[in-house]
């Protein structure tokens, strides 16, 4: 059987995470070429692997969901950082992935009316 030392299972882990994590920035760049060329693909990635850390830390199971914020974040950064939004996702009474998609909604919604 093969065996990992604790710092050998974390490089795998992280190594997984930042495979991911690039794959999805590519994916989204893929769709949003005027993406590729202003911020950068480098810029997206860091936006999308601080919305993955982040998404993961308050508890975030989903991948769908996961990878919406990671879209999210590469078109509004730090969004996950903002003391209102963050409040809201971390709120008792539900899970991180339904208040997200009420957030969604409610942008959604938002958006709407303006158009």
């Amino acid at each position: 059987m093969l065996t990992f030392s604790e710092e050998q299972w974390r490089a795998v882990q992280t190594g997984d995470m930042s495979d991911f994590v690039i794959a999805v920035a590519d994916q989204f760049l893929a769709k949003r070429a005027d993406m590729a060329s202003q911020p950068g693909r480098a810029t997206v990635i860091e936006r999308m692997l601080a919305a993955y850390t982040y998404a993961i830390r308050i508890g975030f199971r989903s991948t769908p969901h996961i990878v919406h914020l990671m879209y999210l974040a590469a078109d509004a950064p730090g969004i996950h950082d903002d003391p209102l939004v963050d409040a809201y996702l971390r709120k008792p009474g539900a899970t991180p992935e339904q208040r997200f998609d009420e957030l969604i909604a409610v942008m959604d919604k938002k958006l709407e009316g303006e158009q």
